[in-house]
Protein backbone atom coordinates (compact mmCIF):
# COMPACT_ATOMS: atom_id res chain seq x y z
CA UNK A 1 0.00 0.00 0.00
CA UNK A 2 1.53 3.37 -0.84
CA UNK A 3 1.82 6.87 1.73
CA UNK A 4 2.87 9.59 0.97
CA UNK A 5 5.98 11.71 3.39
CA UNK A 6 3.69 13.92 4.49
CA UNK A 7 1.52 11.05 5.54
CA UNK A 8 4.68 9.58 6.95
CA UNK A 9 5.84 12.91 8.96
CA UNK A 10 2.39 13.15 10.71
CA UNK A 11 2.13 9.14 11.68
CA UNK A 12 6.30 9.93 13.55
CA UNK A 13 4.82 12.59 15.55
CA UNK A 14 1.44 10.58 16.54
CA UNK A 15 2.44 7.02 16.43
CA UNK A 16 4.70 5.22 18.80
CA UNK A 17 4.06 2.25 17.36
CA UNK A 18 4.89 2.93 13.87
CA UNK A 19 8.19 1.52 12.51
CA UNK A 20 9.99 3.47 9.86
CA UNK A 21 12.65 1.36 7.78
CA UNK A 22 15.50 2.55 5.23
CA UNK A 23 15.72 -0.42 2.38
CA UNK A 24 18.51 1.21 0.75
CA UNK A 25 22.14 0.05 1.33
CA UNK A 26 23.88 0.48 4.89
CA UNK A 27 26.18 2.93 2.64
CA UNK A 28 23.59 4.67 1.56
CA UNK A 29 21.74 5.02 4.61
CA UNK A 30 24.85 6.70 6.60
CA UNK A 31 25.08 8.75 4.23
CA UNK A 32 21.57 10.14 5.05
CA UNK A 33 18.51 9.38 6.59
CA UNK A 34 15.34 10.59 7.84
CA UNK A 35 15.72 10.38 11.72
CA UNK A 36 14.30 7.54 13.72
CA UNK A 37 14.74 4.94 10.39
CA UNK A 38 16.03 1.16 11.09
CA UNK A 39 18.10 0.11 8.24
CA UNK A 40 17.56 -3.25 6.71
CA UNK A 41 18.93 -3.68 2.61
CA UNK A 42 15.94 -4.54 0.21
CA UNK A 43 17.83 -7.55 -0.43
CA UNK A 44 17.79 -9.44 3.50
CA UNK A 45 14.03 -8.35 3.19
CA UNK A 46 14.54 -10.27 -0.22
CA UNK A 47 16.19 -13.23 1.39
CA UNK A 48 14.36 -13.98 4.02
CA UNK A 49 11.94 -15.96 1.12
CA UNK A 50 14.64 -17.42 -1.40
CA UNK A 51 17.15 -18.43 1.23
CA UNK A 52 16.92 -21.07 3.42
CA UNK A 53 19.92 -20.27 5.93
CA UNK A 54 18.38 -16.76 6.01
CA UNK A 55 14.88 -17.73 6.34
CA UNK A 56 15.47 -19.63 9.16
CA UNK A 57 16.77 -16.67 10.89
CA UNK A 58 13.80 -14.37 9.72
CA UNK A 59 12.74 -11.00 9.19
CA UNK A 60 12.72 -10.51 12.99
CA UNK A 61 16.03 -11.62 13.62
CA UNK A 62 17.74 -9.52 10.91
CA UNK A 63 15.87 -6.72 12.25
CA UNK A 64 16.77 -7.50 16.01
CA UNK A 65 20.35 -7.34 14.54
CA UNK A 66 19.73 -4.37 13.37
CA UNK A 67 18.39 -2.93 16.35
CA UNK A 68 15.18 -2.78 15.17
CA UNK A 69 11.67 -4.84 16.62
CA UNK A 70 9.21 -6.00 13.80
CA UNK A 71 6.64 -7.45 16.71
CA UNK A 72 3.14 -7.36 16.78
CA UNK A 73 3.05 -3.82 18.43
CA UNK A 74 4.39 -2.49 15.06
CA UNK A 75 0.64 -0.68 14.37
CA UNK A 76 2.10 0.71 11.04
CA UNK A 77 5.69 -0.47 9.27
CA UNK A 78 6.57 1.99 6.79
CA UNK A 79 9.26 1.23 4.19
CA UNK A 80 11.59 3.98 1.90
CA UNK A 81 14.15 3.90 -0.62
CA UNK A 82 15.90 6.35 -2.89
CA UNK A 83 13.34 6.34 -5.73
CA UNK A 84 10.30 3.90 -4.52
CA UNK A 85 11.30 0.85 -6.43
CA UNK A 86 13.43 -0.87 -4.02
CA UNK A 87 10.30 -0.20 -1.54
CA UNK A 88 7.54 -1.21 -3.54
CA UNK A 89 9.41 -4.61 -3.45
CA UNK A 90 10.56 -4.84 0.22
CA UNK A 91 6.55 -4.05 0.54
CA UNK A 92 5.48 -6.76 -1.56
CA UNK A 93 8.26 -9.68 0.05
CA UNK A 94 7.44 -8.72 3.61
CA UNK A 95 3.89 -9.02 2.54
CA UNK A 96 4.74 -12.29 1.35
CA UNK A 97 6.27 -13.13 4.32
CA UNK A 98 2.76 -12.59 5.82
CA UNK A 99 3.64 -9.04 7.79
CA UNK A 100 0.29 -6.89 7.88
CA UNK A 101 0.32 -2.79 7.85
CA UNK A 102 2.82 -2.52 5.68
CA UNK A 103 3.54 0.80 3.62
CA UNK A 104 5.40 1.92 0.76
CA UNK A 105 6.61 5.80 0.99
CA UNK A 106 7.91 5.78 -1.60
CA UNK A 107 11.80 7.58 -2.30
CA UNK A 108 13.56 9.67 0.54
CA UNK A 109 13.59 12.88 -1.84
CA UNK A 110 10.17 13.80 -1.02
CA UNK A 111 10.90 13.98 2.31
CA UNK A 112 10.54 17.78 3.31
CA UNK A 113 12.32 17.41 6.88
CA UNK A 114 15.56 16.85 8.48
CA UNK A 115 18.12 14.16 7.18
CA UNK A 116 20.77 13.08 9.58
CA UNK A 117 23.94 10.62 8.79
CA UNK A 118 24.32 7.88 11.23
CA UNK A 119 27.68 9.88 12.38
CA UNK A 120 25.76 12.52 13.25
CA UNK A 121 23.06 10.42 15.27
CA UNK A 122 26.19 8.46 17.05
CA UNK A 123 27.75 11.69 18.37
CA UNK A 124 24.10 12.97 19.41
CA UNK A 125 23.95 9.84 21.64
CA UNK A 126 26.94 9.90 23.31
CA UNK A 127 26.22 13.67 23.85
CA UNK A 128 23.14 12.54 25.84
CA UNK A 129 25.11 10.27 27.48
CA UNK A 130 27.77 12.37 28.44
CA UNK A 131 25.08 14.89 29.90
CA UNK A 132 23.17 12.03 31.68
CA UNK A 133 26.67 11.23 33.38
CA UNK A 134 27.30 14.49 34.41
CA UNK A 135 24.00 15.14 35.78
CA UNK A 136 24.08 11.81 37.62
CA UNK A 137 27.78 12.83 39.16
CA UNK A 138 26.97 16.27 40.12
CA UNK A 139 23.58 14.83 41.59
CA UNK A 140 25.72 12.51 43.85
CA UNK A 141 28.49 14.82 44.44
CA UNK A 142 31.15 13.03 41.99
CA UNK A 143 31.40 15.90 40.05
CA UNK A 144 32.69 18.40 42.78
CA UNK A 145 36.09 17.78 43.83
CA UNK A 146 36.12 14.09 42.46
CA UNK A 147 35.81 12.62 46.13
CA UNK A 148 38.73 14.33 47.56
CA UNK A 149 39.54 17.87 48.84
CA UNK A 150 43.09 17.54 47.00
CA UNK A 151 44.72 18.86 43.82
CA UNK A 152 43.68 16.11 41.07
CA UNK A 153 45.99 14.70 37.90
CA UNK A 154 44.11 18.07 35.67
CA UNK A 155 46.05 20.07 37.86
CA UNK A 156 42.96 22.05 39.34
CA UNK A 157 42.69 22.13 42.92
CA UNK A 158 39.06 20.78 43.59
CA UNK A 159 38.71 22.30 47.16
CA UNK A 160 37.73 25.69 46.04
CA UNK A 161 35.00 24.20 43.80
Amino acid sequence: MKIDMAEVEDLLGEDPHMLLVDVRTRAEFDEGHIPGAGNMAVDDICDCLYDEAIAERGLDGIAHARGMELSDDASVIVLYCRSGQRSARAVEHMEALGYMNVYDAGGIGGWHGEVVTSAQERAEKLLEADKAAVAAARKTGHARGHGHDRACSCGHDHAED
